[in-house]
């Protein structure tokens, strides 16, 4: 991941600042209310409506995630806007716009960024990549208007930016959990993990989390050496199934793309490795990898932030929207994600009452959220530190059973058991 300064020069910084006052005018219909004023005044110098960005992939490998990302977004905004919109506000609506940050070149990223905000975004929800994530925070902190994401990568939250908000946990924190849930939930049914094995991409919150992971096998007692990390984009995992096969490893630790974790389980197997398997949010909890794994799939594990089964405030009732309106069988780990980062900023929208990206991220630091859908978060509660990211937050360990992924571990949202069968 590039390096970014962490703050900008003075002189950036007034002419982003102008260029937001600018932006509030004619991305809310007028100046942002002031302390005091009522929600008919709100309502008025808001407009209808208030613009929150999507900046995701929509094009190239990542495309899947961009598009669950956006449909958990537009399901949050269908909620908002059904319940009467912003209350605070007499009423306005959320709308939402799409920008691609393409799943490959950051400088898109920026792009994409910098046109919904010139567009009147009054806040930002993505961007699922590091790197896009690293990007379109970037622009959005030079222009003081936040972003809310469901990106992982430590790094993020180590640049002393104020306008950058993450609910879920850091990669550090799920690769520490896998061991510690992993183990947890592997010795209440009698199992003991010895010799421990990770590959995966070599971009920066993979290496960190996989290195996090086996770091902690090898802490608590298990045989693990190095991981192996590859360049993504595979047209052939046969050299890294037979690394990973002469190891004789009875845990495999990996993460990647949806089409470079098909390569990898489908070689293991078919090599018969029979170890379990557990992967880091991305492929191992889409939709598309169990279509093209089909009963394969059944098994594998992994460390998410999100799922569709937490017993908390509004994620039935997200859920089943979200079936019913895209047809899918479960609710993906992103689109949980960005649902809860919608309804995060129609707080900040409902406790600041205005629509000044200023005043929402004055907001979104001084929220402490422990009901609705706000805080359906595993951890049940959202509130935010100085580097901006969530001390409530917790990560999930889940696996796939009859073709679904199913919480396992902490036992406090589980709704199935897991098995090593």
């Amino acid at each position: 991941m590039t390096s970014m300064p962490s703050r900008l020069s003075r002189a950036t910084r007034t002419a982003a600042v102008a260029g937001a006052s600018a932006l509030v005018l004619s991305g809310c219909g007028g100046l942002a209310s002031q302390s005091g004023t009522t929600s008919a005044d709100a309502a008025a110098s808001c407009g209808d409506s208030v613009t929150i960005g999507a900046p995701y992939p929509f094009s190239g490998p990542f495309t899947e995630f961009g598009n669950n990302a956006y449909q958990g977004m537009d399901i949050a905004a269908k909620e908002i806007n059904d319940a009467g919109g912003i209350k605070a506000l007499g009423g306005t609506k959320i709308k939402l716009a799409k920008g691609d940050t393409g799943s490959a070149d950051p400088a898109q990223a920026s792009s994409a960024a910098t046109k919904l905000i010139d567009g009147g975004a009054i806040a930002l929800v993505g961007s699922w990549g590091s790197p896009q994530t690293n990007s379109a925070s970037t622009v959005a902190e030079g222009a003081r208007v936040p972003l809310v994401t469901q990106s992982w990568s430590d790094q993020l939250s180590a640049r002393d930016y104020q306008y950058y908000f993450q609910p879920p946990p850091k990669s550090s924190q799920m690769g520490g959990a896998s061991s510690a849930y992993l183990t947890a939930a592997a010795n209440s049914i009698g199992v003991k993990f010895t010799k421990v094995v990770g590959v995966g991409p070599n971009d920066t919150a993979n290496v960190g989390q996989i290195t996090a992971a086996v770091k902690a096998f090898a802490d608590a007692g298990a045989a693990a050496g190095e991981p192996d990390f590859y360049q993504a984009g595979l047209s052939d995992a046969s050299p890294i199934v037979n690394r990973v096969a002469a190891q004789n490893p009875d845990l495999i630790l990996t993460s990647g793309s949806p089409a470079d974790a098909v390569l990898i389980v489908k070689g293991l197997r078919e090599r018969g490795v029979t170890a379990p398997i557990m992967g880091f949010g991305g492929a191992f909890v889409a939709p598309s990898f169990a279509k093209n794994l089909g009963d394969t799939v059944n098994g594998l594990i992994a460390v998410t932030a999100w799922n569709d089964d937490l017993p908390l405030d509004g994620v039935e009732a997200a859920t089943k929207s979200y079936r019913e309106t895209y047809s899918e069988a479960f609710m993906p780990m992103e689109a949980g994600e960005s649902w809860v980062n919608v309804h995060l900023v129609a707080e900040a929208l409902e406790t600041s009452k205005s629509c000044d990206p200023e005043k929402i991220t004055e907001a979104l630091r001084s929220l402490n959220v422990a009901k609705g859908p706000a805080a359906a978060m595993p951890g049940g509660q959202v509130s935010f530190s100085k580097d901006g990211t969530n001390p409530h937050a917790v990560p999930l360990l889940t696996q796939w059973q009859d073709r679904l992924p199913k919480t396992v571990w902490p036992e406090k949202y589980a709704s199935s058991k897991l098995s090593l069968g």
